[in-house]
């Protein structure tokens, strides 16, 4: 016994279109009664809850294709359902007939020996179920499995079963115009090996389908009840390899009749089908008319046989596509999408015509099924309204306050504004627009109070009063703009009450708030003077706490400069930028002044005991550098007589003198950048570079090439020592010391 599985050639299609139909559902109730049998355009928006539901009704009652879709029989339409939408069918089939063994194709006698059978008697009965998912608006997805059996009694085995063939398949479709629907479909065809329960891998096969719909439903002026479909389909068939081992291990291929049973082709096919369908007594009955010729592609290279008991043709000397005419209707009796179908298939070539690459078309089928649809959101309950004519008292007018929260003696709004209520904690706050307005709710007569506000403002308080019959006679509001007319008479709807609410801006100052600590201990240091100067040139100054903190209020936004000084510590200045109306944190690390100081005042030069230590061949400073380098700065700070000092950069003589004298320059200026940005005056710095031309020994060993890469400070320009410096410009004036610590 051959247990097979088979994906039907012309049955399992793959959609892209939302079809509609009219079953006579009533929906909520509608806005405007829709004619029946006219489907409205795939992506119309629904107007409202009740077109909407009119319109997934429609798509409901839709029949599936025999491998899953929304279709005819064989033939698949470029529409679908609604998404959230689901279809179940189970359609038998049923042929009875003897066509396989003919006088001019006998069949070889199965009992033995040489005769041959010119009759035979064949019977077939299958079922196929499937279930069809409408994902999206464009995609729908489905599956469907079979079984089928057919007896034989010019065969050994007399009965064939085919059993669990399945489809899995998806199709996209979208709309072109009131009727013209596109699509396209793959099916993944998974068949059952011969003998053995599992899939065959080796027979795995696949279907692409074109589809195309005119569905005359959506013309405009007058409605036809016609539907067309177009699927051109190319096939992968490969179920000729569930035969291949049997064929081997009689060495002979399977008969005429195992070819029918099991649904075999040798070659691939290019399948078009055409269909029509007709709806009747609204859209209840639906007959339908197919049309599908399968045309062989020899794509696998297949040969015939020389010797073939069956006597089959060959697709190389005989050509022959199988076709077939189908005559149907499907039955919408009742609501919810369920449906009955009836159809018969009538083989028009191939019939008679046995060719060895292709499975025999039986003279006829007769397929009966039933299917359901289900629909998976809720449908919203129908509210029934009662009216009721009853004298109506005038309506109480409501009144709204509308305020406008701006900076004063300005007229721009202040956006993000926080409103809240003073004296009605029951009612949500506010926050105003990009414009700087609020609109409150309804209210009913009162007094009302608010508290607004907003960043870089001082908190403000604005209030009205509400007085229920007409508004008050509006004040003067200035920027918020002219009060509402009072109502005219017969005027309903909210009285609209008007009121201004000015906000005093906060100063655009910010604060500086730090430490001051020992660079190596990291222990703050009480009592260090602390000098501040501003981006306004505003000079604070104070001493740090016993913690070593310092607070400096009410400083301009920008960049600032910091100088500190402390008993037995290094003089340190530090850049730093002030945001306004915020708290900036820094930390001063201070360095204690060394024992046995690096850096000494000569005569002529300030002399340093240790070279300031660059990157290789670079102008970026080292880290190890930044001692002595505040050292350097704290003695220029210390001896303000000296005015002016050459920063010069020397190198040995490695590389091009060019070169050197472009580093020896970049060093010098990366020494008097980093001087400058630590309080030295840029004015009392000038960098120069001599390259390799000032040695201080010849450059023959390596130590003094070392000595010769240097950057000495040159005085050009001093007070003498025992000489009083000019008098001293007089000082900026200095704020108040707001150190609060």
């Amino acid at each position: 016994m051959f247990v097979a599985a088979s994906a039907h050639a012309q049955g399992g299609t793959v959609t892209f279109g939302g079809g509609a139909t009219a079953g006579g559902r009533t929906a909520p109730p509608p806005a405007a009664p829709a004619s029946p049998g006219v489907a409205p355009a795939d992506g119309r928006p629904a107007d409202d809850p009740a077109k909407e539901w009119e319109e997934r009704d429609r798509k409901l009652d839709e029949g599936v294709v025999l491998g899953g879709g929304v279709g005819l029989l064989h033939t698949q339409h470029a529409q679908g359902g609604a998404p959230g939408q689901f279809r179940l069918a189970f359609t038998s089939e049923y042929f009875s007939a003897g066509f396989l063994c003919t006088t001019e194709f006998p069949c070889r006698d199965p009992r033995g020996g040489t005769g041959t059978l010119t009759k035979d008697s064949s019977d077939h009965i299958g079922g196929h179920l499937s279930l069809s998912i409408q994902v999206l608006k464009w995609l729908e997805t489905y599956l469907s499995t079979s079984a089928v059996a057919n007896s034989n009694d010019a065969n050994r085995p007399a009965l064939i079963q085919v059993l669990g063939d399945s489809v899995l398949g998806a199709k996209a479709h979208g709309q072109l115009g009131k009727i013209f629907h596109v699509g396209g479909a793959f099916d993944l065809l998974l068949v059952n090996g011969t003998g053995a329960v599992g899939l065959d891998g080796g027979g795995t096969s696949a279907r692409f389908r074109g589809l195309a719909t005119a569905d005359l439903r959506g013309l405009e002026k007058k409605k036809i009840p016609l539907r067309f479909s177009v699927n051109a389909t190319y096939v992968l068939d490969n179920t000729g390899e569930v035969v291949a081992a049997t064929e081997t291990a009689r060495r002979a291929p399977v008969t005429r009749i195992e070819r029918f049973g099991l649904n075999v082709n040798r070659v691939d096919h290019f399948d078009i089908g055409i269909g029509a369908e007709l709806f009747a007594a609204k859209e209840k009955v639906r007959p339908f008319i197919e049309y599908v010729v399968q045309i062989p592609v020899n794509r696998q290279g297949y040969l015939c046989r020389t010797t073939n008991p069956s006597r089959d043709k060959c697709l190389a000397n005989e050509s022959v596509a199988p076709s077939s005419l189908t005559l149907g209707s499907r039955f919408f009796p009742w609501k919810g999408g369920f449906n009955v179908l009836a159809a018969l298939d009538v083989g028009v070539t191939g019939v008679g015509t046995f060719i060895e690459e292709v499975r025999p078309t039986p003279p006829w089928m007769l397929y009966i099924g039933a299917g359901w649809a289900f629909d998976t959101r809720e449908r919203p309950p129908v509210e029934r309204v009662t009216t009721i004519d009853r004298p109506v008292a005038s309506p109480v007018r409501r009144s709204r306050i509308k305020g406008f929260v701006h900076e004063d003696q300005k007229t721009e709004g202040v956006a993000g504004a926080i409103v809240t209520w003073d004296n009605r904690p029951d009612l949500t706050g506010m926050v105003t627009g990009l414009d700087g307005r609020f609109t409150t709710p309804e209210l009913d007569a009162g007094p009302y109070s608010f508290t607004v506000k907003a960043e870089g403002y001082r908190p403000s308080t604005c209030t009205a009063t509400l007085i229920g019959a007409a508004p008050p006679p509006p004040g003067p509001v200035g920027p918020a703009g002219p009060a509402a007319p009072p109502p005219a008479a017969g005027q309903s709807g909210p009285i609209d009450v008007l009121v201004d609410c000015p906000l005093v801006a906060l100063p655009k100052v910010g604060n500086v708030v730090g430490k001051v600590l020992d660079v190596d201990a990291q222990s703050p240091v009480p009592n260090a003077s602390i000098k501040l100067v501003d981006a306004a040139k505003k000079e604070l100054s104070g001493t740090s706490s016993d913690q070593g903190a310092f607070r400096f209020e009410l400083v301009s936004p920008g960049a600032a400069e910091v100088t500190v000084t402390a008993d037995g510590y290094l003089t340190l200045t530090e850049k730093l930028d002030v945001a306004p109306r915020k708290d900036n944190p820094t930390q001063l690390l201070l360095k204690k002044r060394p024992k046995n100081p690096l850096v000494t005042v000569g005569k002529q030069e300030i002399v340093i005991k240790q070279q300031i230590q660059f990157a290789l061949d670079s102008a970026a400073i080292l880290p190890q550098s930044t001692g002595l380098l505040l050292e350097i700065a704290d003695v220029l700070q210390q001896n303000p007589r000296i005015k002016r000092i050459e920063v010069q950069g020397h190198t040995d003589n490695t590389g091009s003198a060019d070169h050197n004298k472009k580093l020896s320059e970049d060093r010098a200026s990366s020494v008097v950048t980093w001087l400058v940005n630590h309080g030295v005056g840029a004015e009392r710095l000038s960098p120069v570079g001599f390259g390799q031309t000032k040695p201080l020994v010849p450059n023959v060993t390596a130590n003094n090439r070392a000595k010769n890469r240097r950057v000495q400070f040159i005085i050009k320009e001093q007070d003498s020592p025992s000489t009083p410096d000019a008098a001293p410009k007089k000082p900026a004036k200095k704020g108040k010391n707001p150190l609060t610590l």
